[in-house]
């Protein structure tokens, strides 16, 4: 097949959220390990819902305590996350692919990265105690 036809004129890069609360859906959880120190970690692909046809879904990057100095910010990120998107756990951890389907409400913000490209972000809300 030597020539496709295609209409691509009307495609485009998708888009940011603007800065706001949305409804989101984790749709993907990969258990894999960070590039530097090969640390545990889990890439979620999560998807706004109700933020229009060509927004872009963004990852969020959970990485596990490691008995270094971040280990207290790491778990509670990671309770905040779970508490959020009402997934289970208990005192010895979690199902990491438990989080695939499940939604929240969180506000993302904008954010630059070291590309220059600009990407959602959440900002995990504090918990109820």
């Amino acid at each position: 097949m030597a020539y496709v036809k295609i209409d691509l004129s009307k495609t485009k890069e998708p888009e940011c959220a603007a800065e706001g609360e949305y409804s989101l859906r984790i749709v993907k959880a990969v258990d894999t390990e960070t590039k530097k120190k090969g640390e545990p970690m889990t890439v979620l692909t999560i998807r706004v819902e109700d933020a229009g046809p060509n927004v872009a879904a963004f990852n969020h990057y959970l990485l596990y305590p490691n008995g270094g100095e971040y280990d207290a910010m790491r778990s509670l990120e990671i309770k905040r996350l779970l508490t959020i998107f009402d997934v289970p756990y208990d005192g010895e951890g979690f199902d990491s692919q438990a989080m695939v389907g499940q939604e929240a409400r969180c506000l993302l913000v904008q954010e630059q990265g070291d590309d220059g490209i600009i990407r959602n972000k959440m900002r995990l809300p504090r918990m109820k105690e």
